[in-house]
């Protein structure tokens, strides 16, 4: 039996979703301006994947700890904000406001066109875009390039990069 049925339980786990959003957001700007995030230095896989579960700050004997780096701001920083923005976007659907719509509308600079992004509560997110645009992406990476074998950094025959330098 699927309990968010009821209008409240659903808006009760949008509010919870948005919130958990804000936090995604604020934990990615702290990795943008200070470069660190925090994770928990305890059982290895979960250390991992803590930087996700860590909310709030830690106490003063805590296995939480600091990690700095530039590899937080140009990879962390990222996915925090494509998680606080998954987040917030189910969580505004689940409340019962258009979210979804509104990004669609946004991304499409203002005209209606075809949906980019869209969401279901019982089945999650659906990307169409990338359904409509894997042909165009395939044919783009699966072009065989012609070059000449001048141009060529390893030749196609079965001699070394040496001998097809020599034999020129």
């Amino acid at each position: 039996m699927n309990i968010l049925i009821s209008p409240q339980a659903s808006l009760a786990v949008g509010i919870a979703l948005m919130l958990l959003g804000a936090s995604f957001f604020y934990k990615s700007a702290v990795a943008v301006v200070k470069g660190s995030v925090l994770y928990w230095a305890g059982f290895l896989p979960l250390t991992v994947v803590s930087p996700f579960f860590i909310h709030l700050p830690a106490s003063k004997n805590s296995m939480i700890k600091r990690a700095e780096g530039i590899w937080v701001q140009t990879v962390m920083a990222p996915i925090f904000v494509v998680v606080g923005m998954l987040c917030s976007l189910s969580g505004a659907e689940y409340a019962g406001y258009p979210a979804v719509d509104l990004v669609n509308l946004t991304l499409h600079g203002g005209k209606a066109g075809a949906p980019i992004l869209s969401f279901s509560k019982t089945r999650g997110f659906r990307f169409p875009v990338f359904s409509r645009s894997s042909p165009a992406v395939g044919k783009l990476f699966n072009a065989p390039v012609n070059l000449e074998s001048h141009q060529e950094i390893v030749p196609r025959n079965n001699q070394s990069l040496q001998q097809e330098l020599d034999s020129k």
